[in-house]
């Protein structure tokens, strides 16, 4: 799907685009307001006018204000209000000088175009899939408009030494908006960064930093929206997209959930582009002023397609497709073959079960094709079953009646009543089809005592596979 977009938005290396931003800049004229002053680096006024901070393309050191208002971009360095003046926020505070912005605005003819742009040049700088450069465009269209999205997506950069990493990190630094490249970060760095600007965070060799479980934990709390951290009486909020590279994945089931994973190898190709190439720096620049256009033209009208398939994601996994798929949605077929992308990324997410859960999902299994009109199962005959299997498989531990139970619950079989005989699970339809669907997620029903000849043969909801999924999601 993407190559069609790459193959009309190749990297010409003579390549020029005009600037959308006078030469010498907008004309700067003093305000004279006096209104109090206030800090801003993106607004939306009461008639739908969207403002957003730019770089002064006659001076780096300095920002403006792009004013989007009925189809039509002009510049200001301040813009007055009723009750105050804004202003952008100083580009001399703190970190805020190393976070790079777009230097204007150009017009964008869809998203089909600017998801090849941007794929071409990621594609001409490192050795990666076209699977995995589509993933990357769009989570790279999804920070342009993260004030929209359900959660912040997050990328996980996974590899060796000397497979691309730093360099895929370079080219996002170049489109991504308003990125903050880092080697490492405090705590109070993060916060102070999120403090006035809504960014996208890029840290290189994350293992490495310096105390990985204070970062991990900022990570985990910066994709919920809302979501804050309570420091010497403050709240701080860490909410956005975010880049993060390793040698190896973390040994983090919750972060790698909030990842869309990116796997990188060694290349031995020698045509790639270097991201400080003058020629990437024109193009990058160029999408990054499309990228804007893109933003403040869709800010209020975006959708999310409905798309075959898209049923079949768990629930983070399908938080992480819709935030990509938003900016999106008006190109469908991209999307549907993104949800076939996501289906992938699952199964690379999806943590292996416990022995004890493992042993219990494989007896209820076998227990619900064997007694397939029976409606119940004492938890007592289940802790039997349940260490009988676990001695089959050579395992040297067993459970008791209170580690099914909790097992049970960590599965999500909650259908249990007290009896006098002890627990209870009910095996409803509902209970049933989860079993299925546990089985197949984690490959319990292909296992060979399952595929024998005639086992399953009665059971309708063998038959019908399709009816699981649709009752599960």
């Amino acid at each position: 799907m993407l190559a069609d977009f790459v193959n009309e938005s190749k990297i010409s290396h003579s390549s020029s685009f005009p600037d959308s931003v006078p030469a010498n800049g907008p004309e700067v004229t003093p305000s004279g307001s006096a209104l109090p002053e206030y800090e801003t680096d993106f607004a939306e006024l009461e008639d739908g006018t969207l403002i957003e901070m730019i770089e002064d393309p006659s001076n780096p050191a300095n920002s403006l204000f792009a004013v989007y208002k009925n189809g039509t971009v002009q510049y200001a360095v301040t813009v007055e209000r009723a009750d105050r003046v804004l202003v952008p926020v100083p580009r001399q505070q703190g970190n805020f000088k190393h976070i790079r912005l777009a230097r204007g605005t150009q017009p964008c003819a869809s998203a089909a175009v600017l998801l090849g742009g941007i794929g071409s040049l990621i594609l001409a700088c490192v050795d990666i899939s076209m699977d995995e450069a589509s993933l990357i465009a769009a989570f790279v269209i999804s920070t342009w408009f993260i004030e929209s999205l359900p959660v912040a997506p997050y990328l996980a950069l996974v590899g060796p030494p000397r497979s691309g990493k730093s360099t895929l990190l370079q080219v996002l630094n170049l489109l991504c908006r308003r990125p903050l490249l880092t080697a490492d970060i405090t705590s109070a760095a993060f916060y102070e960064v999120y403090e006035k600007l809504s960014l996208t965070l890029l840290v290189d060799e994350t293992l490495t930093a310096g105390n990985r479980r204070e970062l991990f934990h900022l990570l985990k709390t910066g994709t919920t929206r809302g979501s804050v951290t309570l420091r010497k009486g403050r709240s701080l909020k860490a909410f956005g997209p975010k880049v993060i590279s390793y040698t190896e994945l973390p040994n983090d089931a919750a972060l790698n959930s909030r990842c869309v994973i990116i796997p990188m190898q060694e290349t031995n190709r020698t045509d790639l582009a270097k991201p400080t190439d003058k020629n990437i720096l024109d193009i990058a620049d160029n999408l990054q002023k499309e990228l804007l256009q893109y933003r403040l033209e869709n800010h209020h009208s975006l959708r999310l397609p409905r798309v075959e398939g898209d049923e079949r994601l768990y629930s983070r996994t399908r938080d992480l497709y819709q935030a990509l798929a938003l900016p999106i949605g008006y190109q469908t077929d991209f999307c549907e073959y993104l949800v076939h992308l996501f289906e992938t990324q699952q199964e690379i997410n999806r943590e292996p079960l416990t022995p004890a859960s493992n042993a219990l999902l494989r007896f209820l299994y076998e227990w619900i094709h064997l007694h397939l009109t029976d409606g119940k199962c004492a938890q007592k005959e289940l802790t039997v079953g349940v260490n009988l299997n676990l001695e089959s498989l050579q395992e040297t531990f067993r459970l008791n009646a209170h580690e099914v139970g909790r097992a049970l619950t960590s599965l999500g079989f909650t259908n249990r009543k007290r009896t006098n005989a002890g627990f209870i699970l009910w095996l409803d339809l509902r209970t049933r089809k989860r079993i299925h669907n546990l089985a197949h997620s984690y490959a319990i029903d292909q296992e060979s005592q399952f595929q024998e000849d005639a086992f399953g043969n009665e059971c309708g909801l063998c038959k019908n596979p399709a009816g699981v999924k649709s009752w599960f999601y």
